[in-house]
């Protein structure tokens, strides 16, 4: 056993013999570039790599290497034939030369490239994802979502920096028309491998705040053909079609349609190009409402000259209507009117005769009654004679009475018998008690008085004048 032992570099040495032997000639190799680095000193390399099929896995790898002698050639040959850059991504058929190197190992030299090739697979590709769609009958999906009536709130992914993004937002805040936009910028990034998943992150940030948005602007500015490979990518065109707004695009490409762009509701150009959509979307828009206002305007004038026209006709034929009406009205009225009258005096006639029977009924009855009442009155009236005349004599003898006891009752009558009343004050006095020395008396005889001054009284109501 210890026979056979190898040393490492024997071993590695008999590998390159067995490949050189084996690979004696060069061999066209289909890989895709899995990476791909341009040294400073003007070589590449490279990690091919192949992918399974079913699942996209990768199921190999193997480094390769272009020498700047030969990159000077294949790389200008390469991009001006399929005007795409020599790239991470893309599968492309080249021819190489096995080798291996005792302390490198094992590696391909890459010594020409077939640009077909990667034209029919980039092709092919896309035609896969397009017929993927068709087949599962969402390619068309957010076409058939209708544009708003006016697009004013505006969702926009792009990178920030880019000039397409500049160039766009430049375009629709200083519009010709004034008109004013809302947009609000999901940046990410719009080259490189990153690019699909950076667009759908923008995507979902948009679908929180869908209700919000009118739609969805995908820009960029120009660029080179490898850069759109990012555009031609299923997840991306999926997410676009399943999107509840419409999808504009505008990537910048010129000649080239990405499926991004055949998904989008609406695909253009250029950032610019985009932007003139959306202000041309009001512009129509305000033409349509000039328009409206016009048409109104004329139909509202022609209405009013017709109506003027049928309203002067009604008018004829009803003032027409009316004098024919008035004369046949005043006909009737005058006949009503001889038949009121004549109704009127037979009535009046009637009336005439019935007064002057009831006046005579009346004047019969009042007579009658009058003569009743005044008999009537006259006896009352002897009665109220007899009984008045009575009722003076029982009033005249209760006056005689009454004279004769006043005149008994009179104070002069009494004083002629000598009597007198004595006052004090004006005031008869009836109690000695209330008279004190020094007041003045008056006694009243029957013709006349006497003043008398008190000096002096006593206990025993004895007065001394």
């Amino acid at each position: 056993m210890s026979d056979n032992k190898l040393s490492l570099l024997e071993l590695n040495q008999l590998i390159n013999e067995t490949l050189q032997e084996k690979f004696s000639n060069k061999i066209w190799l289909v890989a895709e570039i899995g990476e791909i680095n341009f040294n400073q000193t003007g070589h590449a390399y490279l990690e091919l790599i192949e992918k399974d099929k079913n699942s996209d896995k990768i199921i190999a790898k193997a480094r390769a290497t272009i020498w700047s002698y030969t990159l000077r050639m294949l790389k200008p040959y390469f991009e001006t034939t399929t005007n795409q850059e020599l790239t991470s991504g893309l599968k492309i058929l080249i021819n190489v030369s096995v080798e291996f190197h005792e302390i490198y190992g094992f590696s391909l030299n890459i010594k020409d490239i077939d640009p077909t090739y990667t034209l029919g697979d980039i092709e092919r590709r896309r035609l896969e994802i397009l017929r993927k769609l068709e087949e599962e009958g969402i390619i068309n999906m957010n076409k058939d979502i209708d544009l708003p009536i006016v697009i004013q709130k505006i969702a926009i992914i792009s990178s920030a920096t880019a000039a397409g993004y500049e160039d766009f937002t430049n375009q629709l805040d200083y519009n010709k028309h004034g008109y004013k936009f809302y947009y609000k910028l999901f940046p990410a990034l719009m080259q490189g491998q990153q690019t699909e998943q950076s667009i759908i992150n923008a995507l979902e940030k948009i679908f929180e705040n869908a209700d919000f948005f009118d739609v969805v602007v995908i820009i960029r500015g120009g660029g080179s053909k490898s850069d759109l490979m990012s555009f031609d990518k299923y997840d991306l065109a999926y997410f676009i079609t399943q999107f509840p707004i419409p999808v504009i695009s505008g990537i910048g490409h010129e000649k080239d349609i990405s499926v991004v762009d055949i998904v989008s509701h609406t695909s253009l150009k250029t950032p610019t190009a985009v932007a003139e959509f959306l202000i041309s979307n009001i512009t129509d828009f305000d033409n349509y409402i000039n328009e409206l206002f016009k048409n109104i305007e004329s139909t509202v004038i022609e209405n009013i000259q017709t109506e003027k026209e049928n309203l002067l006709y009604i008018a004829q034929k009803f003032s027409q209507n009316v004098k024919n009406k008035t004369n046949t009205e005043k006909t009737k009225l005058l006949v009503l009117q001889e038949k009121f009258i004549n109704k009127t005096k037979n009535r009046i006639n009637n009336s005439i005769i019935k007064m002057d029977f009831y006046n005579n009924s009346i004047k019969n009855i009042v007579k009658y009654n009058f003569n009743a009442k005044r008999t009537k009155l006259d006896r009352e009236f002897e009665k109220l004679k007899y009984r008045a005349t009575n009722k003076i004599y029982e009033i005249q003898e209760k006056i005689n009475n009454y004279e004769k006891r006043i005149n008994i009752l009179d104070p002069k009558n009494v004083m002629k018998k000598g009597y007198s009343i004595t006052k004090f004050n004006g005031k008869i006095i009836k109690n000695a008690k209330l008279i004190k020395k020094g007041d003045k008396i008056e006694t009243i005889l029957y013709q006349d008085k006497i003043i008398s001054l008190i000096e002096e009284t006593n206990k025993d109501n004895i007065i001394k004048i």
